[in-house]
């Protein structure tokens, strides 16, 4: 057995790598690598002035290549010692009691038979088929025993892939769920710090119940794994060995086989999601609380401010607070602005060409969203967060607010019984615009003086809208249900206005 590692390196010394056989009239070429004449001028095919190895691939000019005696005839005696070497294995394979070649096969003992024993006592009455043919029998046997050796260790490794992978997870959404009971109870003092102590304390005994149970899990694949590797090794070199050695305890082998098939691996944590689950449920009760506190907060620090600047008389300086650091720049949507209205370059400003409704017919539309009123969308889109931006107006008639996105698909709209418009404007037959009206229609809202300057406040989340005047609140939409739309500033200035976005 000692010399068979030497005896196989011999043999692949003396082989083409082409065509697996004993070298013929072998040839060596620049780069060092030897073939078969017939085969290295099979592989080049037509003549080209640059060819390549077909085993390295580095480039060989002018493809030249010559003789190599020494290799032919070392494959010459190679291929002598190999026929050598299989007969007497042939007579190695011989019966041990009669000297007869090893023909049969005993499906009862399991054993290569003789001729002779054949018709000796012993196997008298025994099932018996040729060697040769028990030997494909098994060897498919165990070629499919060894294919579900192989799907099985795969098996295990995509286990192993998805419980890492599991894992990473949920180490990824631990740890989004620490920052974010770490930002909901910023700002809190002592009593909500023990309550975040005591959140994170849970999330770190998940989080090491969750690791002792991967732990567990991917510790009992990679032995599983190991085990299967090793026996696929064997299975492995026993499909090598000749059909008398091969054949010699198949039965047992199979069985290991049949055992190691068997085996499966539990998956410990299913209940980790539904527990991650509850706990981002939790988390998520505790920010609509934690935001609702905040909201609280800011308008009581509002109406604070409020009441300390009433007596001066202008109470802009609110919006210069920290409670209104989100003042965002409204820029105005061109393709949501019908004919009448002129957009400046900046898409701030926007005033409405005077002309009789029989002269507005006469005007091309540049889009179908509002065809029949002077109404225009700003360009930017809510999806979460507050949000407030000024506007001044100049007209006998207007309104300001918010829009849902998909106010655009529905062509002519009124804005008095709209369900996707909240504004607040003026309407012909109010006194001077000393009565702001509401949309959709609700009632009004008395004002002091005129209104030239607003304050538009969204809170998505929340599903509030607030207006403000320069000098004072206006009016509030709470409880919307934005559903995640889009929300976008809503204007509109007929009857020679014009508004200036800030």
């Amino acid at each position: 057995m000692d010399a068979e590692g030497p005896a196989n390196r011999l043999c692949e010394e003396a082989t083409c790598p082409l065509c697996l056989d004993f070298f013929k009239d072998p040839v060596i070429i620049d780069c060092g690598h030897n073939f078969c004449s017939s085969c290295l001028a099979k592989c080049w095919g037509e003549p080209v002035p640059e060819a390549s190895c077909p085993q390295c691939r580095e480039k060989i000019p002018q493809r030249t290549f010559r003789p190599n005696r020494q290799l032919a005839n070392m494959a010459e005696l190679v291929q002598k010692l190999q026929e050598g070497r299989k007969k007497e294995e042939g007579r190695r394979d011989a019966c041990k009691m009669h000297q007869e070649p090893l023909k049969l096969f005993c499906r009862e003992d399991e054993a290569p038979i003789c001729t002779v024993c054949d018709r000796a006592k012993e196997h008298r009455g025994h099932n018996v088929i040729p060697l040769e043919e028990a030997f494909q029998e098994y060897k498919e046997k165990t070629k499919l025993q060894l294919e579900s050796l192989k799907k099985k260790r795969e098996e295990f490794k995509g286990q192993r892939y998805v419980q890492e992978l599991r894992r990473k997870d949920y180490q990824t959404q631990l740890d989004l769920e620490k920052m974010m009971i770490k930002s909901l109870f910023e700002g809190m003092q002592r009593f909500l710090e023990e309550k975040q102590h005591f959140c994170l304390a849970q999330l770190e005994d998940l989080e090491k119940e969750m690791e002792k149970r991967q732990d567990k899990t991917l510790a009992k694949l990679t032995e599983e794994i190991s085990q299967l590797t090793l026996l696929i090794r064997e299975m492995e070199e026993k499909c090598l060995q000749p059909a008398s050695d091969f054949l010699q305890g198949i039965k047992n082998s199979l069985v290991r086989c049949e055992k190691n098939l068997g085996g499966y691996v539990l998956d410990v944590s299913p209940n980790l999601n539904e527990r991650l689950k509850m706990t981002s449920q939790k988390i998520s009760a505790l920010q609509k609380a934690t935001e609702s506190y905040k909201e609280s907060l800011e308008e009581a620090l509002i109406k604070a401010v409020w009441e300390q600047n009433v007596n001066t008389g202008d109470v802009g300086c609110i919006f210069n607070t920290p409670s209104f650091s989100f003042i965002v720049y409204v820029t105005l949507d061109p393709e949501t602005a019908c004919s009448r209205l002129i957009l400046s370059e900046d898409l701030k400003n926007a005033r409405i060409l005077g002309c009789t409704p029989r002269q507005y017919n006469d005007f091309p539309n540049k889009c179908n969203i509002f065809p029949q009123e002077a109404f225009v969308l700003g360009r930017e889109r809510f999806t979460s967060g507050r949000h407030c931006w000024e506007v001044y107006v100049f007209s006998d008639q207007w309104a300001v607010g918010i829009s849902r996105d998909s106010v655009r698909k529905k062509g002519n709209i009124n804005p008095n019984t709209d369900d996707s418009i909240w504004a607040v404007g003026v309407k012909p037959g109010r006194l001077c615009g000393s009565e702001v009206c509401i949309f959709p229609a609700v009632g009004s809202s008395s004002l002091k003086k005129n209104i030239n300057k607003l304050y538009v406040v969204l809170n998505y989340e929340v599903g509030r809208v607030e207006f403000y005047s320069y000098k004072e609140f206006i009016y509030a939409f709470s409880s919307i249900s934005f559903s995640g739309e889009e929300i976008r500033p809503f204007f509109w200035v007929p009857n020679d206005g014009y508004l200036i976005c800030c």
